[in-house]
């Protein structure tokens, strides 16, 4: 099997997990964990799967469309001319539940990119609650994170080292070193991650924050100079939105 028989049969694959135990997906998934290009590939379809899918659930009928169907088969002349009419209208009614798909999602990425991946990366880790942080940098840093209406960091903010050094508690992404540091504001905790962008690549950089909800949870994803950050919580979109 090829990586790209792989990805064919992959494309298919829930984000969720649910078919991790298909027989149907074991060989690719097999070679998705042992081999890295095809692994990262994964990781960022399924990321994306999930925020497709997160914006899908957002999305709701307009409260008049069941009337507006009903209605219109009801003028239509005869059977044939009613059923017509009523794929016609649930075919715009589909249009426009994927036109606001589409526009809410903006597709802030470019193709390659590690946000969405690192957006999940930083939500399922969000959701696992009792994380540490000790010393001097990393204290100074949550003290300031905590300050009601104090911006989110950059580059200029964060010495990755010293945070990394002094105690950070301290995650693999994408084959490279993430430090967290949690920290509470009016109440809501926060989970924020920081990792070095690949200059080579630049996978992490964004024109702005790009905001992604999942099951659980939601993130943003930002980055600055030679550092990506992603900002997690429970507490939903919103929430996140509220500090930038």
């Amino acid at each position: 099997m090829t990586n790209e028989e792989a990805k064919f049969i992959l494309s298919a694959f829930r984000p969720n997990g649910m078919d991790t135990d298909n027989p149907r997906f074991g060989d690719a998934l097999r070679m998705a964990g042992t081999d890295p290009i095809l692994g990262q590939w994964l990781e960022r379809s399924r990321a994306y799967d999930s925020a497709v899918a997160g914006k899908l659930k957002q999305v709701a009928p307009p409260p008049s469309l069941r009337e507006a169907i009903l209605a219109g088969a009801r003028v239509s002349a005869g059977p044939r001319g009613g059923m017509r009419r009523l794929t016609w209208i649930a075919g715009l009614a589909a249009a426009a539940a994927l036109a606001v798909t589409l526009l809410t999602m903006k597709e802030p990425t470019r193709p390659g990119s590690l946000v969405p991946a690192f957006a999940s990366f930083a939500i399922a880790d969000a959701l696992r609650d009792g994380h540490v942080g000790h010393g001097e940098p990393s204290e100074a840093l949550i003290t300031g994170l905590q300050a009601s209406g104090a911006p989110m960091p950059g580059a200029e903010q964060i010495d990755f080292d010293r945070l990394k050094d002094t105690g950070c508690r301290t995650l693999s992404f994408a084959g490279r070193d993430v430090i967290e540091v949690c920290f509470a504001r009016d109440g809501t905790l926060f989970h924020l991650y920081i990792a070095r962008i690949d200059p080579s690549r630049a996978d992490l950089s964004t024109k702005g924050p790009v905001f992604i909800e999942q099951a659980g949870g939601a993130a943003a994803v930002w980055s600055d100079h030679n550092l990506g950050f992603a900002l997690a919580s429970k507490a939903g979109v919103e929430a996140i939105r509220r500090l930038f």
